[in-house]
């Protein structure tokens, strides 16, 4: 009986890793993108206020921060990707 218990847990017990899986790395990317749009976009307005060329650095720095969010978010996927495997 106690067996029978145990191998209907097993698939229970795999589905809520996978979904804690997918929750975590929705978090990391949606956190990693964050991150750097806002840093970017806060380093850029520093700069437009230090050199006055408001608002191209600002600009700039939101720009800079995507194109880093996104090879973070792809190398985040790469490194999930291959654990998965």
């Amino acid at each position: 009986m106690a067996e029978k218990k145990d191998r209907e847990q097993e698939p229970n017990k795999q589905s809520q890793g996978l979904a804690l899986q997918a929750l975590s790395l929705a978090t990391a990317i949606g956190t990693e993108l964050a991150v750097t749009v806002v840093s970017g976009y806060y380093c850029g307005q520093f700069l437009d206020r230090r050199f006055a060329t408001e608002p191209w650095l600002m600009l700039a720095g939101v720009v800079a921060g995507i194109a880093v969010g996104i090879a973070g978010i792809c190398k985040t996927l790469q490194v999930f990707l291959v654990e998965r495997k």
